[in-house]
Parts: structure tokens; C-alpha cells; sequence
């Protein structure tokens, strides 16, 4: 969300500037020849170019300027996630229970490295209908040398974090180093695809560190990392089972000793609403340090789930909790080593 905040801003920059540098006049003369082709005088070996149209000027560029971006999409990184929601309907006292997949994105936009230098170059209204054309255009050179400072800038900070990792006698904060330097490699690697598409002979930068090799020692270091679980509550049942499941698939091996990793699930009494039962509870994780003097980390999420009959509260419950733990579990340890 951050991120799409900052494409905003950024976007709304853009078409503030946009709008000043465009030297165009209106004109309802003859059609141009860039509403529908490739213009002359902004060749595509020179210059990245889209247009947009609107019933008003102010829309036309804008919708320019977002057609110019689109062709960025494939550097858009989308990181999906299945969830599945389970919900139950009653129907002449028969209850049938359906799941159903739910594909939540968390789209990262780095678009403001990429446009940066997009403008408004040519505007024309068609006389008959009234309609407003804009072109925008992007200097490939400028726009390629924009994506390689910010390249650079990822490079030298995963060489920072890599130094680090190596100079660390802790286990999890060199997981949180190389961690680092994974997530600023995939940054990288997104801008990449973006160059090869500014750039006409489609090379790039290619990278110093191998993506597949960052990855695979993120995860020696996980399975390295001395973990042992506990429960400190759980009023409804299974959470040993379901915290060791959790921790195993984040790539942990649980030992008998090491950091320690507790978690609770803490229920409120059910209550019945409209002939159904509902039940809320609240999930926590602490990580604590080898000595156990202290909480190194801290999170709770709050879990409800519903039925028909109050017999199956407990088990939707312990299926919420699994789900909860294995999407955050990992991301949770990562956060709270940073």
C-alpha cells in the first residue's frame, strides 16, 4: 500500500510536469500522424511513446502518461497468496460448507524510476467530435540511466548486508542480512527486466549475486537457527501440533534448544446469533533469546470463525490458526530480527 501511495504521488508529479514542459499548441486541423502510428519525430530507437484520449484535455494527458507507464508492466512485482475462506450456509436445516479460493496481490509499483522524465510532447483536438488526444513520451537514454543509479544503489547495499552476514556471530540477524540482500536483489532483478525493455538491444545490467544462490543460503541459515517451541495457553487444542507444522514449513528446524518461540491462542466464550455460533480467539507469538531474559519479538492477530453447530467451533478454530501461522510465521521472524 506504501508503495502504490508513493506511484500516486509520484504519477501526480509527473503530470504536474507533464503539463509544464508541454510545448504543444491545440490545433483542429488535419489529424496528426502520431494518434495513430509511431511518431516521426520521436522515433522509437529514441523515445518510449503513448497516447490518450478524452472528452477533456486534462484527462487526455493523463491517460497518456498512464498508457506510458502500462508498458512498464512487466516489471510490476506481484506477490500473490491463496487463502481459502470457508463459509457455511443453512438451507431447510441442512448446512453445506463451502470453500472458496481468494487470490490476495500485493502489488510493489516501481514506476517512479522508470518515468521519471515522461512529458507531454504533442496535444490535438479532433474538430468534429471534440475529442482530446495527448502524447507522452520518455527519453529511453535518460530513463535508462534513472533505472541503472538506482541498480547501482540496490548493489552496493546488498554488498553492505552480505559483509555484515558474514562478519555476524548471530544466527538470526544474519538470517535478517541475507534476507536483506534477497529482497534487494528481487528489486533489482525487477529493474532489469524494465531496462531491457528501454533498452533497444535488450541487454541490461546483468547482476553480480545469483538470485537462486542468495535464496538457497537464506535458507541453510534458516535451517542452522537453533529453535525450540512451546504453548504457553490454548484453550481450544492443538497449537503444539500446529506451531511445529508452522515453523517446520518456514524452513526452521526445531531443536531442544536456542531461541525460543512461544505461542497462545486465547478464546472468549462462544456466542449464538441468529441460531449461529461464533467464536473468537487471539493468536500470539513471542521470540525469545537464547538466554530467555528477553522478548525479541512480538505479534497477535485476532481469529473468529462461525457454524451451525457449536461442536465444530474448536476445530474451524485450530484450521485458522494453521492457515494464520504458516502465512506470517516466517515473515513475523524476519521483522522482528530486523
Amino acid at each position: 500500500m506504501r508503495s502504490l501511495f508513493r506511484f500516486k504521488a509520484v504519477f501526480t508529479l509527473l503530470m504536474l510536469t507533464a503539463c509544464a514542459q508541454s510545448a504543444a499548441v491545440m490545433s483542429t486541423s488535419d489529424m496528426p500522424e502520431w494518434v495513430q502510428t509511431e511518431p516521426d519525430m520521436y522515433p522509437n530507437f529514441k523515445y518510449l511513446s503513448a497516447t490518450g484520449s478524452a472528452s477533456d484535455a486534462e484527462q487526455a494527458k493523463a491517460r497518456a502518461l498512464s498508457n506510458l507507464a502500462k508498458i512498464f508492466e512487466v516489471q510490476i512485482r506481484e506477490v500473490s497468496t491463496t487463502s481459502q475462506d470457508i463459509q457455511t450456509e443453512k438451507s431447510g436445516g441442512v448446512e453445506s460448507v463451502e470453500q472458496r479460493q481468494r487470490i490476495a496481490s500485493t502489488v510493489n509499483l516501481k514506476t517512479d524510476k522508470m518515468i521519471q522524465g515522461a512529458r507531454i510532447a504533442e496535444q490535438w483536438q479532433y474538430s468534429e467530435d471534440l475529442t482530446y488526444y495527448a502524447l507522452a513520451v520518455l527519453d529511453r537514454e535518460h530513463a535508462g540511466n534513472n533505472i541503472r543509479t538506482e541498480m547501482k544503489r540496490l548493489d552496493e547495499e546488498t554488498q553492505y548486508a552480505m559483509d555484515q552476514q558474514s562478519a555476524r556471530s548471530d544466527d538470526l540477524l544474519k538470517i535478517s542480512d541475507l534476507h536483506t540482500a534477497n529482497q534487494l536483489q528481487q528489486d533489482r532483478q525487477t529493474l532489469q527486466k524494465t531496462l531491457k525493455i528501454i533498452d533497444v538491444r535488450g541487454q541490461g545490467a546483468p547482476a553480480s549475486w545469483n538470485l537462486a544462490e542468495l535464496s538457497e543460503q537464506l535458507s541453510q541459515a534458516l535451517r542452522s537457527m537453533p529453535l525450540q517451541t512451546s504453548v504457553k495457553r490454548d484453550d481450544v487444542g492443538g497449537l503444539n501440533e500446529i506451531l511445529q507444522g508452522a515453523t517446520s514449513q518456514a524452513g526452521f528446524d526445531i531443536s531442544d534448544s536456542g531461541y525460543q518461540l512461544v505461542a497462545s491462542l486465547e478464546a472468549q466464550e462462544p456466542i449464538v446469533q441468529n441460531d449461529w455460533y461464533w467464536l473468537r480467539a487471539t493468536l500470539k507469538i513471542e521470540l525469545i533469546s537464547r538466554s530467555g531474559e528477553s522478548v525479541i519479538g512480538y505479534k497477535s492477530w485476532p481469529l473468529k470463525v462461525s457454524s451451525s453447530s457449536k461442536s465444530h467451533l474448536s476445530v474451524r478454530m485450530q484450521k485458522e490458526a494453521d492457515k494464520k501461522l504458516k502465512q506470517h510465521l516466517l515473515g513475523s521472524i524476519l521483522e522482528f530480527a530486523s
